[in-house]
């Protein structure tokens, strides 16, 4: 009789909670699309959501692609491309949609006023990776970024094949792991654009997971991120070919050549847990120790993720784009 009563009243709490967590949590599609039809823009550009066979992963890989205005009336032109990388949580809808300020529509806008020339930018869809080859080598997420991906593109589209008419950008782990990826292969990317970029300052990535177990609910999961990656204990090795800061003082050929831009906002909600806004300002350092060129901004009281992204959409898509000519 007891243990009824109790279970009903646990049922009851639960109940109370979920239903409280449920109204204060965003529906699916405030982080991400819901509905995949084609979007088409008013001035004549649309975003397709697309697969492929990924040969590293041996599935298929979602993504979405922005196609100018002209892709479909001058049959004959080719494209420069900029590959985007989503954060923790996200996928390749998550550009589109209302709360991360409607991004394709702003692409089309700068493309419109002639900021920037007409490109093709293609969104892959994650599987909170970071962007990283698994040390067991049974998930090669960065394969299939610099591999599968890009060859996919340039063989389906339209596109300016070369470095120089190849750019990387992204936020949050997307952030992180295109400054990874375009560290790692300068000689595949012409420019690299962080926004939020999940930058550990210590030596270890459990550290900064160590760093959020008293005061985030979140530790657990994000170290078993962290396990499925680098193993546990850690694969050295491993980690190290894939920190930023030692990637930062490595130079691979071409690594001069690579222009580079990253930011963080001094109210993102990880700075005071995995502390980004100290990796972020430790890498700054190491690239100046280096003397290798780089922008580095620091935004005061903006916050983490495609929040900032919308915000500086107008500085960070330029720039990447540098390289392409009219």
């Amino acid at each position: 009789m007891v243990l009824a009563v109790w279970v009903v009243l646990w049922a009851g709490v639960w109940g109370a909670a979920n239903a409280v967590w449920t109204q204060q949590r965003p529906p699916d599609d405030a982080r991400r699309r819901g509905a995949l039809e084609t979007i088409k823009l008013p001035g004549g550009a649309r975003v397709e959501f697309k697969s492929f066979s990924s040969p590293s992963l041996g599935q298929d890989r979602p993504y979405s692609v922005f196609l100018p205005p002209s892709y479909d009336t001058d049959k004959t032109r080719k494209y420069p491309v900029v590959y985007f990388l989503h954060g923790l949580n996200n996928d390749h809808t998550s550009w589109t949609v209302e709360r991360y300020g409607r991004l394709h529509e702003k692409l089309e806008a700068m493309v419109k006023k002639g900021t920037i020339p007409e490109i093709i930018m293609v969104h892959p869809k994650d599987d909170n990776s970071f962007y990283t080859n698994t040390a067991d080598g049974k998930r090669p997420y960065e394969d299939f970024i610099v591999k599968d991906l890009v060859q996919h593109v340039e063989t389906t589209y339209r596109v300016k094949k070369g470095r120089e008419y190849r750019a990387i950008g992204g936020t949050s782990m997307g952030g992180y792991g295109a400054l990874k990826v375009a560290m790692r292969h300068p000689d595949l990317y012409a420019t690299v654009v962080g926004h939020s970029p999940i930058v550990f300052p210590q030596e270890s990535p459990f550290g900064a997971a160590d760093e959020v177990k008293d005061s985030s609910r979140f530790y657990g999961y994000f170290r078993n991120l962290l396990i499925r990656i680098y193993g546990d204990p850690i694969n050295r090795e491993h980690w190290e070919a894939n920190n930023l800061l030692v990637l930062a003082t490595q130079r691979r050929q071409g690594f001069n050549k690579l222009k580079i831009y990253f930011d963080y906002g001094t109210a993102d909600r990880y700075n005071g847990t995995i502390q980004l806004g100290a990796g972020c300002q430790k890498l700054h350092r190491i690239l100046d120790e280096q003397k290798v060129p780089h922008v580095f901004k620091e935004h005061a009281n903006e916050p983490h993720g495609w929040e900032l992204v919308s915000s500086h959409f107008a500085e960070s898509v330029p720039f990447l784009c540098q390289t392409f000519g009219k």
